[in-house]
């Protein structure tokens, strides 16, 4: 049995506070406790400045440094990812500056941390309460200027939280993936075998959306628009990775042809891309045959024969025709491969 992949990891990422808003949430939460230091710190020994300057630095390196190591630890650890995941990051924003970029932000938690103790130190040494409130202003530039120099590395996390949290969520149960050239019924016939309008999804891969679909056993059917749909030669370094993270998906590949030749492809085109296809996903593959409802469709034998080693389905989206067969050697192909038993979990 497969693993279980999780739901999208990176939803669980904070909100990413840069410099001069963390500072801000810092100094409102130290000028609050110093309100409350002003009203309770009567009779005591150490000087009432002394005592609210060092709440003040410890306050504000607290803040800083906690919230800072709020994304460190809240961020999914890339070694950790499933495979998809792992696969989508790098395709969105490219692991080794998002690595590098948590590793800066710890850094700087660290950083913030040590030097609230060290200007905690320094204050209760001062001499006079003018001096107090200098080392709190050199304690505030030290932070400033650490919070500057990771801002490049706040900024990029900030815009791969937004990306990577709205990935589309991938069900964990049997998965069908279709594909074929544009335009040979892929979208319709998600439709009909799912009975419902396919649920479409934010795609890192191409704008056109990633289209998912469930039958009523609860297989899940994704169409992949923009990927699957071309020779190799034709995709970018994108969409060569966008394979890959799809071949973490896929139980099975749904190739479907259209020999009508509407879709504006042949069918020696369409072959050739279903060979490929086979030599990318070491997955079992059926052929479904499109609008099966036109009549005398010239080089269909042909086309029969080229495809005599692979297991192939004739239908019609528009007539539904077949398409109750095809569902149920969709059942069988998953059940042989003893996925099934997930749809159960």
């Amino acid at each position: 049995m497969r693993k279980s992949r999780d739901a999208n990891p990176f939803k669980a990422m904070p909100n990413i506070l840069y410099p001069d808003e963390l500072m801000d949430k810092a100094y409102n939460r130290s000028e609050k406790i110093a309100g409350e230091l002003r009203t309770t710190t009567r009779g005591l020994s150490t000087p009432k400045s002394k005592i609210i300057e060092d709440n003040k630095i410890r306050t504000t390196a607290s803040v800083i440094s906690d919230n800072l190591l709020k994304i460190v630890e809240k961020t999914p650890s890339i070694d950790n990812l499933d495979p998809f995941y792992r696969e989508i990051l790098e395709i969105m924003v490219g692991s080794d500056e998002f690595k590098k970029s948590l590793a800066a932000v710890q850094w700087a938690s660290e950083i913030v941390k040590k030097l609230g103790t060290q200007y905690s130190r320094k204050v209760k040494k001062a001499p006079s309460p003018q001096a107090t409130s200098i080392v709190r202003k050199e304690f505030i530039g030290r932070v400033s200027s650490v919070l500057k120099q990771i801002y490049p590395n706040m900024a990029f996390l900030g815009v791969a939280r937004n990306k990577l949290k709205n990935i589309p969520t991938v069900k964990n149960l049997p998965s069908v993936v279709i594909a074929g050239y544009p335009n040979v019924g892929k979208s319709t016939l998600l439709r009909t075998l799912t009975d419902a309008e396919p649920e479409v999804n934010s795609y890192p891969f191409t704008t056109k959306g990633l289209n998912i679909g469930y039958t009523e056993e609860g297989i899940q059917i994704i169409d992949t628009p923009g990927v699957l749909d071309r020779p190799i030669y034709e995709r970018n370094d994108i969409e060569l990775h966008a394979v890959v993270a799809i071949n973490y998906l896929s139980d099975m590949i749904l190739f479907v042809i259209d020999p009508t030749e509407f879709c504006g492809f042949t069918m020696e085109e369409q072959f050739n891309l279903l060979q490929e296809i086979r030599k990318t996903f070491n997955v079992p593959i059926l052929v479904a045959l499109t609008k099966m409802d036109v009549d005398e469709i010239e080089g269909l034998d042909k086309l029969e024969e080229d495809l005599g080693e692979y297991e192939v389905l004739k239908v019609s989206s528009f007539k539904k025709e077949g398409i109750a067969d095809l569902r149920e050697r969709l059942l069988d192909i998953l059940d042989e491969q003893g996925l099934m038993g997930l749809l159960e979990e």
